[in-house]
């Protein structure tokens, strides 16, 4: 689901956007938004607003879920997590609302991993994944719209590697041809996981994830599956998903060879073309 938003006003939406919200009233929730480094005003497109994580916890708060029942988490860029916290506003999560803010690999965290194995894999044959998100009823994942050099676009999928330990793994040498293989292969495991998607598309990034210029486009998105999610932000970006190999190698492998999901027409915004390097 796509409906115009803006920072200001993110949650004049309709209810029709919350389609497939899974039950939330007495079981534990992970929010994972996408905090890559810390959002500095010369980084004002690389991470999840607040406003949007706002949104989500107010709409698990009306539907019955417990603040204390609540985590919002990530791993962040090394060592900044402090920093990050401060430039981003999250900390008033915890007073305002009562949830927690975490860093999945910082402290004692950084230890709270477990190993779990990926049957039919391409490339990854197993990752170490938060117990913060094992231990978690309902993950919701809430990603920022973004460009990417290797991985050709940032989304739900690829979010998710906030969780999983170490984080270089997915890529060893930069290589985009393994990337590409281990992000099919980190669907196949967290498909079963993330309950719902929200996507911080109001204002993306092109270029590059980290220090790439902003693009407004001022819509979020929703969705129950992070495959189709990251289908619909590629065309929002002007991108054919085809061109991205990891959602060709989904389509094709745990799709059914499906054709790939289009924007409904009803729902249809203007296409921004993201520029690429």
């Amino acid at each position: 689901m796509i409906c115009p938003a803006t920072y200001k006003r993110p949650g004049k939406i309709p209810l029709r956007f919350w389609a497939g919200f899974p039950i939330v009233k007495g079981r534990q929730i992970f929010i994972k938004p996408n905090l890559v480094m810390p959002p500095t005003k010369y980084e004002s497109a690389s991470c999840t607003r607040i406003e949007v994580v706002r949104l989500v916890i107010e709409k698990c708060l009306n539907e019955g879920a417990k603040p204390g029942d609540i985590i919002v988490g990530d791993c962040g860029f090394k060592d900044q997590w402090e920093l990050t916290m401060e430039c981003s506003g999250y900390r008033s999560l915890e007073t305002d609302y009562g949830v927690k803010v975490i860093c999945v690999q910082e402290g004692e965290n950084y230890h709270k991993y477990t190993l779990h194995r990926i049957p039919g894999y391409m490339s990854l044959f197993g990752i170490k994944i938060s117990d913060f998100v094992l231990n978690a009823d309902v993950v919701i994942d809430v990603p920022k719209m973004k460009i990417h050099n290797t991985a050709g676009i940032t989304g739900a999928i690829k979010n998710m590697m906030g969780v999983i330990s170490p984080k270089g793994s997915m890529h060893p040498n930069g290589s985009a041809v393994i990337l590409h293989k281990r992000l099919r292969d980190l669907y196949t495991l967290m498909r079963s996981r993330v309950g719902f998607i929200v996507v911080d598309a109001i204002e993306g990034s092109e270029y590059a994830e980290c220090g790439g210029i902003p693009v407004v486009s001022n819509v979020l998105v929703s969705g129950t599956d992070m495959w189709e999610v990251d289908c619909i932000l590629a065309q929002l970006m002007g991108i054919n998903p085809v061109e991205i190999q990891y959602l060709e190698y989904i389509r094709t492998k745990d799709k059914g060879a499906i054709p790939f999901p289009k924007i409904p027409v009803v729902n249809k915004p203007a296409i921004i073309t993201y520029e690429r390097r």
